[in-house]
């Protein structure tokens, strides 16, 4: 019995539970041998053919599972008809289809055009970026997640397109409305991930022609340097006293003193910190590599609390894996932007961003005297250049308060130079004198 081998059944297919781990869980059917659901991390759940054709396996998705799916009169007499669609699919209507996509490659049809012979002649936008994760992103990308979050709220209204039907004029006309309702950045982020899996596509051989993404323009952006100045470190730290300690709390000063990147404090695991050794490592960065951060007292407060919590509040008196538990498939908090949004309201700051506390240590760090390489070690850069953009701005900061320093001496009266007070220009002016 082949592995995961089971009969395919509505109960089923929805008692099924994303696995934890970020793993595509798969399935495959004992009535119609071929057919295979997949249960992807974020639960959604997508059926395929696979089979044996010429000496390699070929592999034609259905479409996504919907219990209550309902299709027209066509699909009986013809189930290829929704092919290429992205359509959603009960059991037994999968089955139908798969049993129709069999017997088209059986009989030699391999190409997209061959099987879709009733629907549109070129591969959706929607299915392509279905065969995209699958086959791509969540195997070789950190960021498949925000990848199909993107994809399914800026990019859904044209799932249903045909890519050969997209032309690059529509394209510049989305990603310009996009930048105006949504914000530069984001227009671009949408751009290139609708450039990315087309060109995949194309790649593949899925896709025959240009890239309609190919040379629509961006939005030029401006790089960000925000950090919070001492003022509004006052403020913030204020409004998370008044807050009181909780995740969101706990989150923002981890994240600050660490100068950790969001999701590596999001997934922050008890496994991997050293409570006795004072440090923590991250075991996969954004930048493919481990980093070990050695931790202060004012972190080792925080986590030692919340290990007394956990272990409190679990049956087993152990706590569980993660530092900021959630009821997601994930397992860890994931969202933070509520009780962000409601601290930074509270503290009166405009314009801050989760990131500016990374920065902000950063900065700060280099305003009190650290190098570059020490820097890019605390802040686990992978680039010099990114480093250098930080120590610049804060290097201009650092360079006011010595001009300030200095005018307290070159200003200062013989009798108050001990004391660096500043004498007043003005104090000393008699009368007006022409320059």
């Amino acid at each position: 019995m082949a592995k995961n081998k089971v009969q395919l059944t509505k109960k089923f297919v929805e008692s099924i539970k994303p696995s934890p781990h970020g793993e595509r869980l798969n399935y495959y059917d004992e009535k119609v041998a071929g057919l295979q659901l997949c249960v992807f991390p974020t639960g959604v759940r997508s059926f395929s053919v696979l089979k044996w054709v010429n000496g390699k396996t070929r592999r034609v998705v259905l479409g996504r599972y919907d219990g209550q799916a309902m299709q027209s009169p066509e699909f009986d007499k013809d189930p290829l008809c929704v092919l290429g669609n992205n359509p959603v699919l009960t059991v037994e209507q999968a089955r139908q289809l798969a049993i129709a996509v069999i017997t088209e490659l059986s009989a030699g049809h391999t190409s997209k055009r061959e099987l879709r012979r009733h629907s549109a002649d070129t591969i959706t936008l929607g299915e392509l970026f279905i065969e995209y994760l699958d086959k791509y992103a969540i195997e070789h990308t950190k960021t498949w997640k925000v990848m199909e979050e993107c994809f399914y709220r800026y990019l859904d209204c044209w799932k249903n397109r045909p890519i050969g039907e997209i032309k690059r004029s529509e394209v510049q006309q989305f990603i310009n409305k996009l930048g105006k309702e949504n914000g530069k950045t984001t227009a671009n982020r949408t751009l290139e991930l609708l450039r990315a899996v087309i060109n995949k596509g194309r790649q593949w051989e899925l896709v025959t022609g240009e890239n309609p993404a190919s040379g629509v323009t961006k939005f030029k952006l401006k790089s960000r340097d925000r950090f919070l100045h001492e003022d509004e470190i006052k403020r913030l730290l204020a409004s998370i006293e008044e807050e009181g300690k909780n995740d969101i709390t706990d989150f923002i000063l981890i994240s600050l003193y660490t100068g950790a990147r969001k999701n590596n404090v999001l997934s922050m695991r008890w496994p991997d910190i050293d409570l006795n050794n004072a440090s923590w490592t991250i075991p996969d960065t954004k930048n493919d590599t481990s980093q070990t951060i050695l931790l202060t007292e004012p972190e080792l407060q925080i986590l030692r609390r919340r290990l007394m919590e956990q272990k409190r509040e679990s049956e087993t008196g152990e706590p569980g894996t993660f530092v900021f538990p959630g009821p997601g498939a994930a397992g860890h908090r994931t969202d933070p932007k509520k009780g962000w949004n409601r601290i930074l309201q509270r503290a009166e700051l405009e314009n801050v961003h989760l990131h500016d506390l990374r920065r902000t240590l950063g900065s700060y760090m280099a305003m009190t005297g650290a190098s570059l390489s020490v820097i890019g070690n605390a802040l686990n850069h992978k680039d010099v250049s990114t480093t250098r953009k930080v120590y610049a701005h804060s290097a201009r900061e650092a360079e006011r308060i010595a001009r300030e320093r200095a005018h307290k001496r070159m200003f200062a009266s013989d009798e108050s130079k001990t004391e660096g007070n500043v004498i007043s220009l003005d104090e000393k002016r008699d009368k007006a004198v022409e320059f």
